[in-house]
């Protein structure tokens, strides 16, 4: 498995959309969604490589947790943190995490493959991603 974490080319498009163009109608990131897949992540990667699907009570996406994303502009850093309860992606190896926004067509921004997590009817799950400056 490759242990890896990118800002996706359509993340960094559209964030830059929403910055300098007053009249976008790309959504901010404000869900995410998790998968099995273990290749590498890379800049071109427009979706999880293999979905939990309909993880989510029938939906292959979930909000973020109430009070995200956080801004410390001090430390020029951006939080963001997903739930995943005890009833849901039971039975899967939760080995990757992407961050999307609400489009017809979703825009996947950033996208994590990491060591696998066992996810039982035991397990709830919170999913902490803090993007910043090097």
């Amino acid at each position: 498995m490759a242990v890896g974490a990118v800002l996706t080319k359509n993340g960094f498009n559209s964030s830059v959309d929403r910055i300098f163009n007053s009249a976008t109608a790309i959504s901010v990131p404000s869900r995410f969604s998790i998968g099995t897949g273990t290749t590498t992540p890379t800049e071109t990667d427009t979706g999880i490589e293999t979905i939990i699907a309909a993880w989510n009570s029938g939906s292959n996406f979930k909000d973020y947790v109430t009070g995200y994303p956080t801004y410390d502009t001090a430390n020029q850093r951006v939080t963001v943190q997903g739930f995943i309860s005890s009833t849901q992606a039971n039975a899967n190896s939760i080995t990757e995490v992407g961050d999307l926004n609400t489009d017809g067509t979703p825009i996947m921004f950033t996208h994590i493959v990491t060591s696998a997590i066992s996810k039982t009817n035991k397990t709830q799950i919170y999913i902490t991603t803090t993007f910043g400056r090097a």
